[in-house]
């Protein structure tokens, strides 16, 4: 073996551990510390027990395990073994065992001192997964508590050490410089419009016409831009003497290795982020990386944590770059621009702040923590989650009203799975639907098998309750059958390899209902049993159809949705919604869609959640008659499952509902007229002037309160509009104040010629009147107002009422300005009065 950087601080790695030291390594990608390190605590001599070497994929575990037994001449599964959710090759004999991070915590359950293991290894800890974090919580409190001779080892190549350093009680740093070669980083974005797998495929052809030697890396996110890549680079580089291969983590094993193999040809391997860190390709030299990623995140549609589609960080960016520079000089082509990349993340978000934490808060119940508040996180949730959690164990029956764990929480705890499909799973196993139900948590756990609107078989609809779970079921089975035959999967727009994941993860679920003793035959009423399972599982998802005229439906705490049209469960009033996504109907508007639904009946509703009803007497505006109605409401779960017309009972709560129905959709009020907005404007103007006179200042709110006087005893609009406005807004101000608006802000003031000149106020201006130049005739300066405060600003105007002139310094008019005006306007107007 060719000697790598990890080498060179072995003896400083042994050392710190043998003295009792936990330890942080950061070593780049690359370093070796994957494949050696648990290499150099093995030959160390101080490892009575075993080492478990957490990995944050499948493949990383199952291929380092390969290689490491490979490197020491053992057979897979005896000395070096590994152990994933669908693979276990470990023994007796096994003293070092690869595993995913979620079988750390598992493993505590059963197992909660880690007795016959000596050290655990988090390896890529800059990925930070929940579950990582878990276990390295759960390890660090076990050693403090109680396994003092526990070491912890975190290793990554873009770790932030100072506070994990903190957090493990100052355990000893040591980095590793590595050893990579130059890498030529390139930025080459492209039209939105340009499929990203085509860009790849023409980065790709760049590389290879421009004589760049050895294999070539593509990073995409998910097996179908996996697919979708080879065939773009087939077409791209057709001729080439080269290999296109993919790599992911549901690629059968044997596929997988064979990607570690030389080739005589140059390879192209196109892989999702799993070829990001822990494995190293032998011959990549360069790099094409699209930015993107699958990422673990809550879902609000589906309920719990589901992969989404997402740019990665700069941490992400490097780590896949690193990729090139490892046998050689090399290439990065990033699929972005320059100031994209400026835009970036520093650093991938960790998933405790970006996840469900249900399972989380339920796993550290049964472990003995009080509250997921005290648990010993490394880096702690903020509350909205742990709320968030904490109300849907409540809902699903695992906690009781006090937070504590419930018989019925015990038993779902003991599915390694999220907490609702655990429920679905326990209810099925009573109620003889177990078979149906672990297809049903596979469909909801992977993504989906239709690529188009599903064409289900009659079976689907020949059930007492309905549901598009088991139209589904139905209809892939037709598919398995036939041996996922491509004509038939085209026919009935099916995904086939999404499909067999769903047959996969059933699989392993009815392994789980197996090992706790349930019957995994299905009775004859399976759907139905499902159908209530599902009630179960999912309580928060209630929707009931608001008429048969449409598909709309009341939704949990007075939220609306629409069915989707190709629901099998279109006829039922009432169903349950596994999945709730709010789409764009339009350019602006938004509604909330509904599918996979399962038709329920209310008589399960009234056994299954009796302390859930209610009945409610409400009131609402009717648009059509424009009066507020009363209406009596049951509801279950929040939802609204029946209403009807009632007397009002509340005449006052009704008045306040009418009075801000005028104000939030702007009725008119016809008597709200110039007289009003004037009296506004005068008692705003002499507020300012006056503020030790404390006069409403007529806000936004004193005109809201305005519109409740006016609907008080009120609940008909029409009546509303008919009452006069101006009294109401003068009781603003007490008889006092009243008088003093008067005097200070006049409605109008007395001209020489003994007209009336009327005084307009507006916001943001000066008061101002209009007056004829015959009818100013003997006033040689400006009306003032507000006992001196305030100048009139006058609108002079000739005899047909135009203004020609606009002034608060009437001297100055008739000494500067109306010479020369009465001389033009008085050969045009004879008859009028000139001075």
């Amino acid at each position: 073996m060719p000697p790598l950087p990890i080498f060179d601080v072995r003896d400083r790695i042994v050392d710190a551990l043998k003295s009792g030291k936990n330890l942080i390594i950061k070593a780049p990608t690359g370093s070796g510390k994957s494949t050696q390190v648990p290499q150099f605590l093995l030959d160390g001599g101080f490892c009575e027990g075993g080492i478990l070497i957490l990995q944050p994929r499948r493949l990383a575990a199952r291929m380092l395990a390969a290689r490491v037994a490979e490197e020491r001449s053992t057979q897979l599964g005896t000395e070096i073994g590994f152990q994933t959710r669908f693979e276990t090759m470990v023994s007796d004999a096994t003293r070092a065992c690869f595993i995913t991070e979620g079988i750390l915590p598992r493993r505590m359950l059963g197992n909660r001192d880690l007795s016959g293991i000596s050290v655990v290894i988090f390896d890529e800890f800059h990925e930070r997964n929940l579950a990582t974090d878990i276990g390295l919580a759960l390890a660090a409190d076990l050693q403090r508590s109680r396994r003092s001779d526990l070491r912890i080892v975190v290793m990554s190549a873009t770790i932030d050490t100072g506070p994990l350093r903190e957090y493990l009680r100052n355990a000893e740093i040591i980095e590793c410089p590595g050893r990579l070669y130059s890498i030529d980083i390139r930025y080459t974005p492209a039209p939105k419009t340009t499929p990203i797998w085509d860009h790849a495929a023409a980065a790709v052809q760049s590389l290879i016409a421009g004589g760049a030697q050895g294999d070539i890396l593509v990073f995409m996110p998910g097996a179908y831009e996996i697919r979708q890549s080879i065939r773009a680079i087939d077409r791209a580089v057709r001729g080439e003497p080269i290999s296109v291969l993919s790599l992911y983590g549901d690629l059968p094993p044997e596929r997988q290795r064979h990607v570690m193999e030389a080739q005589s040809r140059r390879k192209i391997i196109i892989a999702t982020n799993i070829a990001e860190t822990s494995l190293t390709i032998p011959g990549v030299r360069h790099v094409v990386d699209s930015g993107l990623a699958r990422v673990n995140r809550y879902d609000p549609g589906r309920g719990f944590n589901t992969l989404f589609i997402e740019s990665i960080g700069i941490d992400s960016a490097d780590q896949r770059a690193g990729r090139a520079g490892r046998e050689g000089a090399g290439i990065c082509v990033r699929l972005w621009s320059v100031s994209l990349q400026a835009g970036r993340a520093r650093r991938s978000t960790p998933e405790v702040h970006r996840v469900d934490l249900a399972e989380t808060i339920l796993y550290t119940r049964m472990l003995g923590y009080d509250a997921a508040e005290n648990f010993p996180w490394f880096e702690a949730p903020g509350p909205a989650p742990l709320l968030a959690g904490h109300e849907l164990l409540g809902l699903i029956g695992a906690l009781d009203g006090g937070g504590n764990l419930t018989n019925i929480g015990r038993e779902l705890s003991a599915f390694p799975m999220h907490p609702r499909l655990a429920r679905l799973l326990c209810d099925a196993g009573k109620r003889g639907a177990v078979h149906l139900a672990s297809f049903t948590a596979a469909l909801l756990s992977e993504r989906t098998a239709m690529i188009g609107k599903p064409e289900y078989p009659e079976a689907a609809y020949a059930q007492e309750t309905v549901s598009d779970f088991f139209g589904l079921y139905c209809l892939l089975e037709k598919v398995r059958a036939a041996g996922f035959d491509p004509a038939l999967c085209a026919r009935y727009a099916i995904n086939a390899s999404a499909a067999k994941a769903v047959f996969r993860t059933q699989s392993l679920f009815l392994h789980y209902c197996r090992r706790f003793g349930m019957h995994t035959r299905d009775s004859d009423d399976a759907p139905s049993s499902l159908a209530r399972s599902l009630l179960a599982a999912y309580p928060d998802r209630l929707c009931a159809r608001k008429d048969h005229g449409t598909l709309l439906c009341a939704l949990r705490g007075g939220r609306g949705g629409e069915l989707a049209r190709e629901s099998i469960a279109r006829g039922a009033r009432l169903f349950i919604a596994a999945d709730i996504r709010e789409i764009k109907s339009s350019m602006a508007d938004r509604k909330i869609l509904l599918s996979m639904a399962a038709e329920i009946k209310e008589e399960w509703l009234m056994e299954d959640f009796p302390e859930q009803w209610r009945t409610d007497a409400a009131v609402e505006w009717n648009p059509v008659s424009q009066a507020v109605e009363g209406r009596e409401r049951v509801i279950c779960l929040d939802v609204v499952i029946s209403e009807r017309k009632c007397g009002l009972r509340d005449i006052t709560q009704a008045s306040a509902l009418l009075a801000e129905i005028i104000v939030l959709k702007r009725l008119a009020l016809p008597l709200w007229d110039r007289s009003v907005e004037q009296w506004i404007n005068r008692v705003r103007w002499a507020a300012g002037l006056f503020p030790e006179r404390q006069l409403p200042l007529m806000t936004e709110e004193e005109s809201r309160l305005i519109v409740h006087e006016l609907c008080g005893g009120e609940t008909r609009y029409e009546r509303v509009k008919a009452k006069p406005v101006l009294p109401i807004v003068r009781e603003l101000c007490d008889a006092r104040q009243r008088q003093f608006v008067d005097a200070m802000a006049p409605e109008a003031v007395m001209l020489p010629g003994g007209r009336k000149m009327r005084i307009v106020y507006e916001p943001g201006s000066a008061p101002r009147g209009r007056a004829r130049i015959q009818d100013l005739f003997g006033l040689r300066e400006a009306p003032r107002i507000a006992g001196g405060r305030g100048v009139l600003s006058i609108e002079v105007l000739a005899p047909n009422n135009r203004p020609v002139q606009i002034t608060e310094d009437l001297k100055s008019f008739w000494d500067l300005h109306y010479p020369s005006l009465k001389k033009a306007l008085s050969r045009k107007y004879p008859k009028h009065e000139w001075l």
